[in-house]
């Protein structure tokens, strides 16, 4: 399995095996050419270089030829012209025993020509002396001046006739080897061996080829077309918008492919989750374009008001603060009456001051406040310091605040206002919870954002309440207990962080969720 893991590994592994399928068929190729050129040499060798015995019997018999042939031999001329023509033909028929020796000498060594080989050198060392018989009887030659050299001549040429006739009777008993048909049929047989052994080699081959080429075939179209195709498909549903979609794996290995759909898979998560931050924000901007519309609106009305109020506010607080001194030197406090008229002047000090503060408050908000500077920080760190704050309110003392997570979480804020905001909301959520009340600080991470989750079990919101929460002045609390300005202000810090505040709560008495989302860095346009 370790060369089919990976696609290059694959690649690599099947073009090793067509490497290895053509060198076997050209090796083939090769060494049926090899046996090709044996079986001819050894044709030619049967044919025109084995031991030829009509060739040197046809030598042998012209040796005596011109000594049976010759005319007078009464000038000394004639005899030395028959002696070197004789002389002559012995030399070539002793060549032509020389040849056939040295070809005897190299024939294949199988059994049954090694047992001829020595019989026949054996005869031709016979032949050799005879030939050399025959040279002597050359020098005998003499020219015939009478009877008696006439009859030595007569003698001569009956001794070489009968050697001639016992070497050719020698000849006749050798093995004819150029006729000899054994040696062409072990010869055709053999090259028919060989032919059927690298028939039966190329036509496995060639099979095994085809099969292996085939099943290669059938491996690449599983391995990689197929898988590349489901890919592809995925790759194109998801990029027409069916964003849920999610690849599966298409191979059985943790190859390329396994890559690439855990790339695919990756990108669609960050597609669909940035379809779903689009539509979210998309219904939040809608909801805070109204929102904001309306802040505006409220805002301007709202500095209008507290400008012009807040000069006669402050003309009655002094006016209340100077009237409570003087009273008491002009009535009796211990009386009835005296002492519901300082009550009175008491309550027209404090209200007006309460007024002067929401007053202050209505210009802050409509003001906006300073942005500030918006820094990396930890929100961890942040959050915690807010709840050491809030612990040390004593109203708040019997209700409980859950927040577990210590590992540092480092995001682009403005500490202060991001304390101003934590604190706000967790204010909120513990004023909505009775004695014994929960609150649970939850913060997640997503990609580029983080979001902070503030859930309590208090008194709950409904629609209505939902809808109106970031009003300025909206309160669901007891006359006297708040402004209506903690959630609004809280919302527009929110939105100068580029970021979102969504309220919701199943209903009445089942608790409220705060979700702030928060961008991880503050683009230049938001922080500008």
């Amino acid at each position: 399995m370790f060369l089919v893991r990976t696609i290059r590994r694959r690649m690599v592994s099947g073009f090793a095996i067509a490497l290895v399928l053509m060198l076997v068929l050209s090796g083939a190729g090769i060494m049926g050419l090899i046996w090709h050129q044996e079986a001819v040499s050894e044709l030619a060798f049967v044919l025109y270089e084995s031991p030829n015995r009509d060739q040197l019997s046809k030598s042998l018999n012209e040796v005596g030829l011109e000594l049976f042939q010759a005319g007078s031999l009464r000038e000394p001329q004639e005899v030395s012209r028959l002696q070197s023509v004789f002389r002559n033909r012995i030399n070539s028929a002793m060549e032509e025993l020389s040849t056939f020796r040295e070809r005897v000498e190299q024939l294949q060594q199988t059994p049954q020509l090694l047992q001829q080989r020595n019989h026949v050198l054996g005869r031709l060392d016979v032949i050799s002396a005879e030939l050399g018989r025959m040279f002597s009887l050359s020098q005998q030659l003499k020219p015939i001046q009478n009877e008696a050299e006439q009859r030595h001549f007569e003698a001569v040429r009956t001794a070489t006739m009968m050697s001639i006739v016992r070497t050719q009777r020698l000849l006749d008993n050798l093995p004819a080897y150029h006729e000899h048909q054994h040696w062409i049929q072990l010869s055709l047989a053999k090259e028919r061996k060989r032919s059927e052994t690298l028939l039966k080699f190329i036509v496995i081959a060639t099979v095994s080829t085809i099969a292996i080429f085939a099943g290669t075939i059938v491996l690449g179209f599983r391995w990689i077309s197929v898988p590349l195709r489901t890919v592809a498909k995925g790759a194109i549903r998801i990029a027409n918008g069916d964003t849920s979609y999610r690849l599966q794996s298409c191979s059985r290995w943790q190859d390329e492919f396994t890559d690439l759909v855990r790339g695919v898979n990756y990108m669609a998560d960050r597609f669909e989750q940035a379809e779903q931050e689009l539509q979210a924000k998309v219904a939040e901007r809608s909801e805070q374009l109204v929102r904001s519309q309306r802040l505006v609106n409220v805002g301007f009305l709202a500095a209008g008001v507290a400008h012009e109020v807040n000069n006669p506010l402050s003309a009655i607080s002094l006016a209340a603060d100077s009237l409570q001194m003087r009273l008491y030197d002009c009535i009796d406090l211990n009386s009835q009456d005296g002492k519901e008229i300082m009550e009175r002047v008491s309550m027209i000090r404090s209200e007006s001051r309460r007024c002067g503060e929401i007053t202050r408050r209505l210009l802050d908000f409509s003001r906006g406040g300073e942005k500030g500077e918006k820094t990396p920080d930890d929100l961890v760190r942040i959050i915690r310091e807010v709840l050491i704050m809030v612990r040390h309110l004593g109203r708040f003392g019997n209700r409980t605040v859950e927040f577990d997570r210590m590992e540092p979480l480092m995001v682009e804020v403005n500490s202060a206002q991001m304390k101003q905001v934590i604190l706000n909301v967790v204010a909120n959520s513990l004023q909505a919870t009775k004695d014994g009340g929960h609150v649970r600080i939850e913060v997640t991470e997503q990609l580029d954002s983080v979001n902070i989750i503030i859930t309590d079990n208090g008194c709950g919101m409904d629609a209505e309440t939902l809808h109106h929460i970031f009003d300025p002045f909206f309160s669901t609390k007891e006359t006297g207990q708040g402004t209506g300005l903690g959630l609004s202000i809280t919302h527009r810090i929110v939105e100068d962080h580029a970021g979102t505040i969504v309220p919701s709560s199943p209903g009445p008495g089942l608790g409220s969720t705060f979700r702030i989302r928060l961008p991880r860095r503050q683009m230049a346009a938001a922080a500008a």
